[in-house]
């Protein structure tokens, strides 16, 4: 595994474990439908991070030509994402706050990586040589 893939793999299980807190303590402090409107936010957020992380993996992947479904797939997955925010934010009993806090799941797990590197004194310069 290379490091790249490891920092991937950190941010993905942060951002699980933070939407896993953050929905339970939602629930806690304002109720069911904070809770149901930050795990749905978080969700929307995770799956782009996992589809965005496919996507640049394709693109990134040396080849002689690009397929149809290089692009098309990425984009259905992009429409899709598109067409569950429509409806969750048309739902009646989605709470803003609570869905924008979802949505900032993955970058608090990106801001945790980098402030757990810096600890370690890692850095993507020292690793170039």
């Amino acid at each position: 595994m290379t490091p790249a893939d490891s920092v991937l793999r950190r941010v993905k299980r942060t951002a699980l474990v933070l939407s896993g807190f953050g929905a339970a303590a939602a629930f806690a402090a304002f109720g069911p439908r904070a809770g149901v409107s930050l795990t749905i936010g978080a969700a929307i957020v995770i799956f782009n991070f996992f589809v965005l992380e496919k996507v640049m993996g394709k693109f990134l992947a040396p080849r002689t030509g690009m397929r149809f479904s290089d692009v098309a797939v990425p984009a259905m997955g992009f429409l899709g994402i598109l067409l569950l925010l429509t409806l969750v934010l048309r739902w009646k009993e989605f709470d803003i706050l609570a869905g924008l806090a979802g949505l900032s799941v993955i970058v608090l797990a990106i801001g945790w990586e980098g402030i757990r590197g810096l600890a370690k004194g890692e850095s993507s310069a020292e690793k170039r040589g």
